[in-house]
């Protein structure tokens, strides 16, 4: 079997560049001479998808706000079921039913259970539900397995989140599951960061625009496409500058009017040994 071949060993280049700069070295640089975006905007919950929370999410409710149960089957008061345990079932009058938005509304007594379909509010009195598997129904009269426990299926008011709780931290960013929280709490605005914008340009006389032909010695301009496709899926707000010819003048002019309507101006090219690096020069002349 033939060891496939490393991308080194597949390119005409090695791996060796002495003039690039180390991973861990940029970051610093990025870290020392950049701003965090300070700018909030309000924006409604459809358009934060990607976005980064400028301010903490409180929820203005408990989660659930109410008593409800985590199952379909019956409530009831757990002391009734103790009657049968462990010498027999206990057998219990079905009284009524509570539907998820439909509550039963009144009281569980002595020996009576409602039945209950998950999410549905637990009727006052009843502590306990049986999911319906472990139930026999005949007519109104509803048996119950033993070994029950006290609490079982029921859940509680504020149990995943209560009211004044932080929901979501600043600084989250916002994506589908964050979108259908928000959206569970009743929320539909949320205050996030500006975007960032990034203004992208190539240069190179020896690039051309996509859709034209091709002379002796050009390429066509790809790296602005990948550059647009990894900014995009960021969430950074885009400005393609298009292709900037090899003149200091016109590359001095791209890199001030990018300054003027970006955060950050990204240039994508090549010098070859022998060639003028102009951004090179005007960077340090910037």
């Amino acid at each position: 079997m033939t060891t496939p071949l490393t991308i080194t060993e597949a390119s005409c280049a090695d791996d060796y560049d002495p003039n690039s700069m180390p991973v861990d070295k940029a970051r610093k640089f990025i870290n020392t001479f950049l701003s965090p975006v300070a700018g909030v905007a309000r924006v409604a919950l459809r358009s934060a998808l990607g976005r980064v929370l400028a301010a903490d999410i409180i929820s203005p409710v408990d989660v659930p706000s109410h008593r409800n149960s985590a199952m379909d089957g019956w409530a009831m008061r757990f002391d009734d079921l103790q009657s049968g345990v462990p010498l027999d079932n206990a057998t219990l009058t079905e009284i009524g039913a509570s539907f998820a938005g439909k509550p039963f509304g009144k009281s569980i007594g002595k020996n009576e259970c409602v039945r209950i379909f998950t999410g549905g509010v637990v009727p006052e009195g009843a502590d306990t539900i049986v999911m319906q598997e472990r139930v026999q129904a005949n007519g109104k009269l509803i048996t119950f397995a033993v070994e029950q426990k006290l609490g079982q299926n029921v859940r509680h008011t504020g149990e995943d989140l209560q009211a004044g709780a932080v929901a979501l931290a600043k600084g989250r960013t916002i994506r589908s599951a964050e979108l259908g929280l928000i959206a569970s709490l009743g929320i539909g605005e949320v205050s996030v960061y500006r975007s960032l914008r990034v203004a992208f340009f190539s240069t190179g006389d020896e690039l051309v625009q996509i859709g034209n032909p091709l002379d002796e010695g050009q390429i066509y301009d790809s790296n602005r496409y990948t550059l647009h496709g990894m900014l995009t899926r960021m969430g950074c707000e885009v400005i393609d500058m298009g292709v900037v010819r090899d003149d200091p003048a016109i590359l001095e002019m791209a890199f001030i009017e990018g300054s003027k309507i970006a955060d950050v101006v990204i240039t994508s090219g090549g010098v070859s040994v022998g060639e003028a690096d102009y951004v090179k020069g005007l960077l340090q002349k910037l």
